[in-house]
């Protein structure tokens, strides 16, 4: 019996540990056909979900540190794909916007992200609805895990 849920654990885990793999797959092969980094193309998706953004909610959103995400957006900037610009509000803060050229990048990651993904719109309505309510299950329960360990 409790080799069963240990088994059942390790299926689990390793489902997800393929599934992110793969995500992980398509976005670097995407982001090196545009000339970026994955990584960069994640500063985009979060930029356009959630614009004027400043670099630590930024960090928080990619759930890197302050010093890395900084690395990146500098080099970003460089590039041309974001701009920063003092806060009216707050001089002391820095938001971010993507510029034209990032834009055009954000939108040709999405039509091809659009491709690579349609085939999961086969996935029957029910099913998906089931599927998503198991993984909201599951990153609750992986939230109070770390909350209860500080991890």
């Amino acid at each position: 019996m409790m080799e069963d849920r240990e088994q059942q654990l390790d299926d689990i885990f390793s489902s997800f540990r393929c599934i992110i793999h793969n995500f992980q797959q398509l976005m670097w092969k995407d982001a090196e056909k545009l000339n970026i980094t994955s990584t960069q193309l994640m500063v985009l998706r979060k930029l356009e979900a959630h614009p004027d953004v400043g670099i630590t909610e930024l960090a928080d959103l990619l759930h890197l540190g302050n010093s890395a995400a900084s690395g990146v957006v500098d080099r970003m900037v460089k590039a041309g794909l974001i701009t920063r610009q003092r806060s009216e509000s707050d001089r002391r803060i820095f938001k971010l916007a993507m510029t034209d050229k990032g834009r055009e990048i954000r939108e040709q990651s999405k039509q091809s992200l659009r491709s690579h993904l349609e085939p999961l719109s086969n996935i029957p309505a029910e099913d998906a609805r089931e599927l998503l309510r198991l993984h909201r299950e599951i990153i609750k329960i992986l939230e109070q895990g770390r909350e209860n360990n500080k991890l």
